[in-house]
């Protein structure tokens, strides 16, 4: 798939940092029109003071995903060819110690918006790629990131599930999902981030732009971003998963 034919209009959820703010860079340079979405107004609009001067025609929206209603409004605005979401809320600690409010949020985040912006999109029965970003903490669970993992698990099940749906349909809406081992971003604490090996064991947000376009271009409707991380995603299903959540319980335990 060639994007500079496919792909005119395309708009990133989380495109104030990580890899969200690196996406932004490789695609400003494919498409005729970007649209940077974020919570934090002052870094998008710094973003796109950086990319001036590229193909595309840019501009921002404010969204936080933790109010529905604006993720509703958002949704029924939306007219797009791709639509790349990374967002994300972690909660690192012992699961019995996270707060009934901060464990909706993290599920507002992780789950319902995702789904809520891919109900919209679906009953508009719009032409749109949508790009979902997920986490290996999906594919086995994670302790002291218990509720991480069981909404990474959640959206996984249901993206896998939707695509089959949508095929069966002969929808021309499509739904990419790519999985991601740890990067280096703010959605980990420093402690939890050392505890993951630091920079030195954990793919950069430029690597992880830059492979996430190459799958799409490659029209790869689901994969896991990376040789390491496809080998402890093979390693996860060849080993009794109690082991492997020991180990990674072992792992995870040092950013205490």
């Amino acid at each position: 798939m060639q994007m500079e034919k496919t792909i005119s209009k395309a708009v990133i959820l989380g495109a104030s940092g990580g890899i969200g703010r690196q996406l932004a860079r490789e695609l400003a340079q494919r498409t005729d029109q970007l649209v940077l979405v974020g919570r934090d107004e002052a870094k998008l609009t710094q973003l796109q003071e950086e990319l001036s001067g590229v193909k595309a025609k840019l501009s921002c929206r404010v969204l936080d995903l933790l109010d529905a209603a604006a993720v509703d409004d958002f949704a029924q605005q939306l007219e797009a060819d791709l639509l790349i979401n990374c967002c994300g809320l972690a909660n690192f600690g012992p699961a019995l110690s996270l707060s009934e409010a901060d464990e909706k949020a993290l599920w507002q985040v992780n789950y319902q918006a995702p789904i809520q912006l891919i109900k919209q999109v679906a009953e508009r029965n719009c032409k749109v790629r949508v790009v979902q970003l997920s986490s290996l903490a999906a594919l086995c669970p994670h302790p002291y990131l218990a509720a991480y993992s069981a909404s990474k698990a959640a959206l996984l099940t249901y993206c896998l599930a939707l695509q089959e749906e949508l095929r069966l349909k002969g929808s021309e809406m499509t739904v990419y999902l790519y999985i991601l081992g740890p990067v280096r971003t703010s959605i980990f604490p420093p402690e939890l981030q050392d505890a993951l090996g630091g920079s030195q064991l954990q793919m950069s947000p430029e690597i992880a732009a830059r492979r996430i376009i190459r799958l799409f271009q490659q029209d790869r409707s689901y994969a896991i971003v990376g040789k390491r991380y496809r080998l402890l995603a093979w390693l996860m299903r060849l080993l009794p998963q109690r082991w492997i959540i020991r180990l990674i319980g072992a792992y995870l335990r040092k950013g205490l």
